[in-house]
Parts: structure tokens; sequence; C-alpha cells
């Protein structure tokens, strides 16, 4: 066997071996992908419902919520109750924030960033009158989504916005 021959032979060899390597590398990278965003989707609900399960476990906080987010009585809640209701919203939208960042790195699918932008939407009303700090392209999605044709106000933006036209914040300064 020549020189040459033997060097375009090993050359080729290695060359398949490369390529070889790379199929792998791609199909593990495949895996790991699939297997982190797995591990994010546990971790978010894991959060979710250890907040649930403090809320269920905690009788006043369980029933300032009832009376926020399902009776829509705003009028009964005290100052103190507004500082645990924007703590919790600021809870809220760093979730979804997250949820909004990792979909445009393309890490999250479309259906989980669905469910958190129109989420924020609905909120948007209640943190900028909580005066909740909103940060820039996050916000301005955001607001784009509740303008967006299709897209429909939850129970409470609806009322909290009704309610809201005549009521100054307790964060005026």
């Amino acid at each position: 066997m020549k020189t040459n021959t033997f060097i375009t032979l090993s050359t080729a060899t290695a060359n398949i071996g490369v390529l070889v390597g790379l199929v792998f590398l791609i199909f593990e990278l495949r895996q790991n992908s699939a297997i982190a965003l797995s591990q994010m989707t546990q971790e978010r609900a894991a959060m979710l419902v250890d907040q649930n399960i403090a809320y269920v476990t905690n009788q006043e906080i369980s029933k300032l919520m009832a009376r926020i987010y399902t009776h829509f009585d705003f009028d009964s809640v005290t100052k103190d109750e507004w500082d645990q209701i924007a703590r919790h919203e600021v809870i809220v939208r760093t979730r979804q924030r997250d949820i909004w960042f990792q979909y445009s790195k393309g890490l999250i699918d479309e259906e989980v960033y669905l469910l958190a932008i129109n989420s924020a939407a609905n909120r948007l009303p209640l943190w900028e009158w909580l005066k909740i700090p909103l940060p820039g392209k996050f916000t301005k999605d955001v607001a784009n989504r509740s303008k967006e044709e299709g897209f429909q106000g939850s129970p409470i933006r609806t009322k909290f916005i009704e309610w809201s036209k005549d009521k100054k914040s307790p964060y005026e300064i």
C-alpha cells in the first residue's frame, strides 16, 4: 500500500469518526435539553405547590386571597393587606417574567408562555396601581398582549379596572 493511499484512508476514517461523534453529541444534547426542560417544569410546579400550601395553611392569607381574587372585595382590604398583596404580586410578576425570558430564549413551550403572558396581562392594572416595578421589554410585551385581538380579560382584571378608576393607590407619593 502506498503512503498516499494510507493517508487518504486514514483521513477518511478519521472524518467518519468525527461525523459519528457529532451525531452522538447532537443526540446527547437533545436528551440533556429535554431533561433540563423537565427539571425546570418540575421546579416551577413545586414552587407553585409550596406557595399554595402556604396559603391553605394560613387562614388569614387564604381569606385575603379569596376576598381579592375570587370575590373582588377590594374595598375591604386594609393598607397592611395591600402590602401583603403587593409582595405576593411581586413574586407572581417575577415568576411570569422568568417564563417570558425563558420563552424568548427558546427554553419554554408556547403553551406555558401563553398562560403566563395572559395572566400577566390580566394583572397589569393591579401591578401598576400597586406601583410594582415593571421591567421594560417584559412590560411592553404584556401590555401588547392585552391589546391583541382575541385577548379576553379575566374577571379580576375587569373588576379591578372598574373599581380602581376613582381609587388612589396606597403607594401614591
